[in-house]
């Protein structure tokens, strides 16, 4: 009986036991299924050197000038008598006396770099003979008039010193009256006068048109000015103080053309464009003005490099009003956010995430910035967790890892840029839409397309990096 009551003692106490055991074991299931707390290692904040290398662009300096005006100086200095020989006896006696005046307005065309202009002269010819023969002298002269028309061409060259140098020749001429009278059988010798009278004017309408050409197409006074003005920077918006500076290098010019009556030199100059916030940026000593690189292909176009700063300020005040205190469950579990920190680390935003709930700790998560085009937004590519927390997760935790918490996080690392790059290319456009440099000398132009360069990340935020092409001339009137 003894016996009997022992074994049946040992046997609850046995039960007991296992009951205990098993108690205690679905509590510390329970614990572990409520909460795990854990820590990740934390990646190390670092930064990269700022390397950027902003692109060029180059500025089209156009100058123009009108024909007309060049006509209007040729005929303003080529007038009046314009040849005069009043001896019979003169040009190894050829018993001629001519005078010419310029009868109407000299006319000027172009194609390409060439002037071709005519002179229009209403002659006056005294002709005639002498002759002693057996001491006795007769003689007989008649004056005619008529009209010639004498024909030039002048090329124009744009040298790489900025000068200009000009090459005037004939091309003949053309009788508008010719005139026609016999004496003593012998003909007026109309073409030996049309020669006299171009050799002797192929001088002074070189000289006058090299002069009026000069005058109206002198790059260099304007270039200069210009590029010493392009150095300084432009105020965009006082308000916000934005500046857009311009860093010149190099000229390019096409050759001279004419078209519609219009003498172009098309230019360019090659330089860096950057907009930036805050104070004045320095002015940059222009150096001498370079020489000209002639080219038939100049391009076009231009690019603003533009830099926006976003704080670190900014981006954990976005993300903690779009995260903090928010909750996800999988299944029974959930965790809620209790506070994010956002960071650099190798090139890379790190998201530090504070949890409490099921799983009590602190997490990792990582990407790299990049632009959406579509909203003009920064995002984190490729948002992930950490590898530290990867590690961690599977082993303890792999229905946070499993489930939505990413996609979560990912949907609200997002920051708007549109206000900010609304604001700094609108001010450029309504700036450049006619800005004056200096007297004479405007800048005029316009910023379209949005491109994303880089974007880096600094100490104190991320530096997106914003290149936007358009066309900026410098325009000014040679001669008005």
């Amino acid at each position: 009986m003894q016996n009997t009551f022992k074994n049946q003692f040992s046997n609850l106490v046995l039960m007991l036991k296992s009951a205990f055991f098993r108690f205690a074991m679905l509590a510390i299931s329970l614990i572990a299924f409520s909460c795990v707390s854990v820590k990740v290692e934390k990646p190390a904040e670092t930064y990269l050197p700022e390397v950027v290398r902003p692109k060029s662009s180059v500025i089209g300096f156009t100058a123009e000038a009108r024909l007309s005006d060049i006509q209007k100086e040729l005929n303003r200095q080529f007038t009046g008598l314009v040849y005069d020989d009043n001896s019979l006896d003169n040009n190894g006696g050829d018993n001629l006396m001519v005078k010419a005046w310029k009868q109407s307005d000299i006319a000027l065309t172009m194609k390409e770099n060439v002037i071709i202009y005519r002179v229009p002269l209403r002659l006056w010819i005294k002709a005639g003979f002498k002759t002693t023969q057996l001491g006795i002298t007769l003689s007989d002269y008649r004056e005619v008039s008529g009209a010639l028309a004498m024909m030039f061409r002048t090329s124009v060259t744009l040298n790489p010193d900025w000068t200009l140098s000009t090459k005037t020749e004939t091309t003949g001429y053309e009788w508008i009256t010719e005139p026609v009278v016999k004496i003593a059988g012998i003909n007026v010798p109309v073409k030996f006068v049309a020669d006299l009278i171009l050799q002797k004017n192929l001088k002074t309408m070189s000289s006058s048109i090299d002069e009026s050409v000069k005058e109206y197409l002198d790059l260099k006074p304007h270039a200069i000015q210009a590029w010493k003005s392009l150095n300084q920077p432009i105020s965009l918006n006082d308000e916000y103080k934005v500046w857009l500076s311009i860093e010149t290098s190099e000229f390019f010019s096409s050759p001279i053309t004419a078209s519609n009556g219009i003498i172009r030199i098309q230019s360019g100059v090659k330089s860096v464009i950057e907009t930036s916030v805050g104070q004045k940026p320095a002015t940059k000593a222009p150096g001498p003005l370079p020489g000209l690189q002639i080219s038939s292909l100049i391009q076009e176009g231009m690019v603003v490099n533009a830099s926006l700063d976003i704080p670190f300020e900014e981006i954990n005040g976005q993300a903690s009003k779009f995260l903090v205190g928010q909750s996800f469950s999988q299944g029974k579990r959930t965790v809620k956010i209790e506070a994010i920190n956002i960071y650099g680390s190798k090139g890379k935003l790190v998201a530090e995430t504070k949890l409490s709930g099921s799983f009590k700790g602190t997490i990792y998560f990582s990407g790299i910035p990049a632009f959406n085009a579509t909203d003009s937004t920064l995002f984190l590519k490729d948002f992930d967790y950490d590898i530290s927390t990867r590690n961690l997760l599977v082993k303890s935790a792999a229905w946070l890892y499993q489930g939505g918490f990413r996609n979560m996080m990912a949907k609200e690392m997002v920051w708007p840029m549109a206000s900010d790059i609304k604001m700094m290319y609108g001010e450029i456009n309504n700036t450049l839409k006619s800005y004056r440099l200096a007297d004479g000398v405007t800048l005029k132009g316009q910023v379209s397309r949005l491109t994303m360069d880089e974007i880096l990340i600094t100490p104190s935020g991320v530096k997106p990096f914003i290149s936007s092409e358009g066309r900026i001339n410098v325009v000014f009137s040679i001669k008005n």
